[in-house]
């Protein structure tokens, strides 16, 4: 459930501060707070200078056709999200056997990726509209010429991105309380982060965001939950529990993980054929 600042607010109002009625309470605000960003976005739609404004919902019919198409797309992409989070918890419970030093390390460590990733991914998402808009215009040249040129740009953001991180992980883990040992792991983990990542990462998920563009999500699914789960769980796996490799198994499995896609998702960048489906028709 996602917290929103609504929800305090509701909770403060109704008398749900505590615990045994905070979670139901919370519940509630969230509820509450989801139903009036519906009926906002219901009131923006009616406005007269939209291209497509929005009158009468009671007279608007589904077109299975086209809910068909977008299911088509929606529903590889989800199983994609839905992997890739009970892959994270196959990891975690790994972790969690490791100390209370690890898991510390860990969690700052997953932080510091997290953030040093932000920014390329942003640019991965606005790739999926520019991509969309040259495929929908027929001009295949186009779309492969964004995904290189955006490719590169996140690869510049990645660099700037983990430098920054790792100038900050010193101050980070010591005005974070971090004790010695978790602040030692969670610094090694972060050095290898900066030196893998502008390396591995930019191929192993921005390419992605435009073959999903393109229709390829089927592709996109398979590729990213069978390395997920062979490299990123299963060798993490292998690395922390065989070889007692400690919290550091994790990001080779990661590492791992992203250098097979990023190999893979070059392929398929070359071969084009991932340019071979129809979106719209």
């Amino acid at each position: 459930m996602h917290w929103h600042p609504g929800n305090g607010s509701l909770l403060t109002l109704f008398g749900m501060q505590k615990a045994g009625s905070c979670k139901r309470g919370s519940e509630t605000a969230d509820f509450y707070h989801i139903l009036f960003a519906m009926f906002v976005v219901m009131y923006k739609l009616r406005k007269p200078d939209l291209e497509i404004p929005v009158y009468d919902y009671f007279t608007i019919r589904p077109q299975w056709k086209e809910i068909r198409r977008i299911l088509n797309i929606g529903i590889p992409s989800g199983i994609e999200n839905s992997m890739f989070q009970f892959g994270k918890l196959a990891i975690q419970s790994t972790v969690s056997l490791m100390g209370m030093a690890a898991i510390a390390a860990q969690g700052m460590a997953n932080l510091i990726e997290n953030l040093n990733g932000i920014l390329a991914i942003g640019v991965g998402v606005g790739l999926m509209t520019v991509v969309g808009e040259s495929l929908g215009a027929s001009r295949k040249d186009e779309a492969i010429y964004y995904v290189k040129k955006l490719s590169i740009v996140s690869e510049v953001v990645i660099v700037i991105s983990c430098l920054v991180m790792y100038i900050l992980v010193y101050p980070i883990t010591k005005f974070g309380g971090m004790e010695a040992e978790s602040a030692r792991l969670c610094i090694h983990m972060v050095t290898w982060i900066t030196i893998v990542k502008p390396v591995a990462w930019v191929f192993s998920f921005i390419p992605a965001y435009g073959f999903r563009a393109a229709g390829d999500v089927k592709f996109t699914m398979t590729v990213s939950v069978l390395s997920m789960w062979f490299c990123r769980v299963l060798l993490a796996m292998i690395l922390a529990r065989g070889f007692g490799m400690g919290p550091m198994a994790v990001w080779i499995g990661m590492f791992a993980d992203w250098s097979v896609r990023g190999i893979i998702y070059a392929i398929r960048l070359k071969n084009k054929k991932w340019l071979n489906h129809q979106v719209i028709g």
